[in-house]
């Protein structure tokens, strides 16, 4: 069973609930509705420069804009097909 460390936490709907987290060290992160109800999985790649890059995702079709948003402002890279 894997514990996961999350080590970075982001509200991309503010105040309103629902929140991104990521264990930097295992590649994983999760993501939740606005109304804290379960999203989905986070899998990332560590980038040569040390930065994190979003692989993959479920949960949802796709991810929700403020998701995404957060993500990006965060400093996670992201392709086309997320946005």
């Amino acid at each position: 069973m894997r514990h996961y460390r999350y080590t970075t936490m982001l509200h991309p709907y503010g105040e309103k609930g629902g929140e991104v987290g990521i264990d930097d060290a295992m590649l994983y992160g999760y993501w939740e509705h606005a109304d804290g109800s379960e999203g989905g999985g986070l899998w990332f790649y560590q980038l040569p420069d040390g930065r994190l890059e979003l692989d993959d995702f479920d949960g949802d079709f796709a991810l929700p804009r403020p998701v995404v948003n957060a993500l990006s402002a965060h400093g996670i890279v992201m392709g086309e097909e997320f946005f």
